[in-house]
């Protein structure tokens, strides 16, 4: 079968290259030429703009393809390219579709569903629709109705927080740089108790993969990618320290004081909770994960550690790393929760289980009147 994989040398591009060639398929690349990291499976290139039709068009010239993999570019230039030229498209989007995810004050309830399936509400199902949300939505469609069409067969990858080597946003490096610099502590908005759904490259890649050998089964779906194993963002910070073999004391600070820490494990406008179902997937294209969070987490690690975040190679990476303004804003915070105490103090009353439990043998109400 001959496939092209759009994108290719990020986390999952990397792995859905090798799983195609182990699966014997005639695989070629088209990107910019931008990323060629010396590990990229051998085979052969095509350079141009996959954000512009006339870019892709010019490149690929007549050839057609049994299989078209959109996960980097502009998916409705793609499908406009592809449409009638190739058997199948799968695109990659994200949970930006889901409704809640971005800007979730603005619907009722609060934020995103948890355990979002993909027949939940989307974000462009009701106004206002965030401006992110509205384009991947707009790519969604763009592949699904010309799917419905008849064009090619089409289907949709939503993925969450991806990670892992190669990835373009290094998560783990927040938690490793401080413990690199011999930081203590180190602030968690909201004490890190959000749960924002993560996936290991090589398991969003199988994903990705499993559309592939179920074209028809995949045919006008979406379908989330997850590990199978989800973390709060404070048991993921411990869990990255304790790899590195690293003590951090984490001070939880609310949110909405704390912008520069809220940017750096969150995408922009994007709040808790982010938790996906995949089980569509497991049930529908046969997915199982080829490797668990916590060796992947290890994974993501040794890799940051030979392969260290630079301006170079991670330009829009947010990371400010100023300690001073943390210690400051630590110190403001630890001052300020003792003030409200002095100002306005409120003892917890005291609780008891609300089931009977007699001291003596008795039909009646317990000391307690239970």
């Amino acid at each position: 079968m001959k496939a092209l994989v759009i994108g290719g040398s990020g986390a999952t591009g990397v792995p859905v290259l090798q799983g195609l060639l182990q699966r014997g398929h005639d695989v070629t690349m088209l990107h910019r030429g931008v990323h060629e990291p010396a590990d990229l499976p051998d085979v052969p290139h095509i350079h141009a703009d996959p954000h512009f039709a006339e870019s892709i068009t010019e490149a690929v010239g007549d050839q057609s393809f049994d299989v078209v993999l959109a996960m980097y570019g502009r998916v409705a230039a793609i499908a406009e390219v592809f449409a009638g030229r190739c058997g199948q498209l799968i695109s990659i989007g994200g949970v930006p579709a889901y409704r809640g995810c971005l800007q979730p004050e603005t619907v009722t309830p609060y934020g995103m569903a948890l355990n979002a399936r993909e027949d939940g509400p989307l974000a462009d199902g009701t106004e206002p629709v965030p401006r992110f949300a509205k384009l991947i939505r707009s790519a969604e469609r763009a592949v699904l109705d010309r799917a419905a069409s008849g064009a090619f067969r089409g289907t949709v990858i939503r993925y969450p927080a991806i990670y892992g080597p190669r990835n373009l946003v290094p998560w783990e490096w927040s938690v490793m740089r401080r413990i690199r610099d011999g930081r203590t502590r180190m602030i968690l908005p909201d004490n890190g108790l959000w749960i924002i759904s993560r996936a290991a490259g090589r398991n969003a890649a199988e994903v990705v993969l499993g559309a592939v050998d179920n074209p028809d089964v995949a045919n006008g779906q979406a379908y989330n990618a997850g590990d199978d194993d989800q973390y709060t963002v404070r048991q993921w910070a411990e869990a990255i320290a304790q790899i590195m073999g690293g003590e951090l004391e984490f001070v939880g600070i609310p949110g909405e004081l704390a912008g520069s820490a809220l940017i750096e494990l969150l995408p922009p406008t994007g709040r808790p909770h982010i938790l996906l179902d995949t089980n569509k997937a497991k049930r529908e294209l046969g997915y199982c994960e080829v490797i668990s969070a916590r060796d992947a987490m290890v994974e993501a690690v040794e890799w940051l550690e030979a392969h260290p975040v630079t301006s170079e190679d991670y330009p829009l990476y947010p990371a400010r790393f100023d300690y001073p303004a943390e210690d400051r804003l630590i110190e403001a915070y630890t001052q300020a929760v003792g003030w409200v105490r002095d100002q306005a103090p409120d003892e917890a009353p005291d609780v008891r289980h609300p089931m009977p439990h007699p001291k003596t043998v008795s039909v009646g109400r317990d000391q307690d009147g239970r």
